[in-house]
């Protein structure tokens, strides 16, 4: 990056939004230090060293960044969460961030979002045959809770968003509403808010309300607490389809989560369609390195024991779509 002439944090911040959509990146990373600034980008999934830039600059590509997503540029001492709308982006797409207060300054995360790689349904998601027609077993259901589980990056969102494209195009008239934190894509034809912590609408307060809006589907962005998760299961047996995503480690432990939350287990069994349960590994390519990710993924039916992301991974190394390292790097080695 040009360090000579004046600094003009406007051109830097665009220059980096260029760079990391350019390379493919879904997100920056901006961590100031007595050294500088360390750029860092996540590409499929792994984080890789872009650039280290003067320690000097870090106030003005923060306020920069900041004044783009209208956070309170004058606010350091306090996380914020915004978006740069795609009309205000350098590259045309929303743009998520987050700032954390650290001892050089503040850190900053960027999320790129690409419209391209939005999920047009089911199919899109690269899902084994027996796992994309479990999902879509419980789809099919007039009501019921369909429950995603995965790590950070997992691609949770983009699995419930391919989920409402699926039920759009099936039954385009059903009401679908959702509560999100915050909203990565819009979806046409479906009525999106998000939670509003500040003025005290969390994911069950919201729940709530949208009950009495007769909708016929609910998009509840997670499940975090026990009454977020006594809402929904609610939801799911009086008559609406739900779907949500849930903190767990395998599909079979979001049961036990959710028992741990004091759910009765009659609730589970009468609620509780599934739970695909889903990472991401990179895709080998031609030249010996990876280019994208495939979904390694598991549907768990409710009171069945789970086939295993092991048995769907072995598929994948079997097939030449990735390699053992890369699902050992994923889901860890086996004991």
């Amino acid at each position: 990056m040009e360090r000579t002439g004046t600094f003009s944090a406007v051109a830097v911040v665009e220059e980096l939004l260029l760079r990391a959509q350019a390379e493919g990146a879904s997100d920056i990373h901006l961590d100031p230090g007595p050294g500088g600034v360390a750029v860092t980008l996540r590409r499929d999934g792994v984080l890789t060293p872009a650039d280290n830039l003067p320690a000097e600059w870090a106030t003005r590509l923060v306020g920069r960044v900041k004044t783009l997503a209208d956070l309170l540029s004058y606010r350091t001492d306090l996380p914020q969460e915004g978006r740069i709308p795609a009309e205000r982006s350098p590259i045309g797409c929303d743009v998520r961030v987050a700032t954390y207060p650290v001892l050089d300054g503040e850190r900053v995360a960027l999320r790129l979002d690409s419209p391209d790689t939005a999920p047009e349904g089911l199919e899109s998601l690269g899902l084994s045959e027996r796992v994309r027609d479990g999902l879509a077993g419980a789809l099919a259901q007039p009501e019921g809770v369909v429950l995603v589980t995965g790590p950070s990056g997992s691609g949770k969102t983009t699995s419930l968003y391919a989920c409402v494209r699926h039920l759009l195009a099936a039954s385009p008239r059903r009401s679908i509403v959702t509560v999100e934190d915050p909203v990565e894509r819009r979806i046409p034809g479906v009525a999106q808010s998000e939670i509003n912590s500040a003025a005290g609408l969390d994911f069950a307060r919201a729940l709530r309300s949208l009950l009495r809006q007769d909708p016929d589907v609910l998009l509840i962005g997670e499940i975090r607490d026990r009454e977020t998760a006594n809402s929904v299961l609610e939801a799911g047996l009086t008559g609406h389809l739900v779907l949500s995503t849930i903190h767990a480690g395998t599909g079979t432990q979001v049961f036990t989560r959710l028992l741990d939350m004091g759910i009765e287990p009659f609730v589970l069994r009468s609620a509780v369609r599934g739970v695909l349960a889903q990472r991401l590994v990179r895709r080998s390519d031609g030249d010996g390195g990876f280019r994208g990710r495939v979904p390694v993924a598991d549907w768990v039916p409710y009171g069945r024991e789970q086939c295993g992301l092991r048995d769907e991974a072995a598929r994948l190394i079997e097939a030449g779509t990735t390699t053992r390292k890369e699902i050992e790097r994923v889901l860890g080695c086996e004991d």
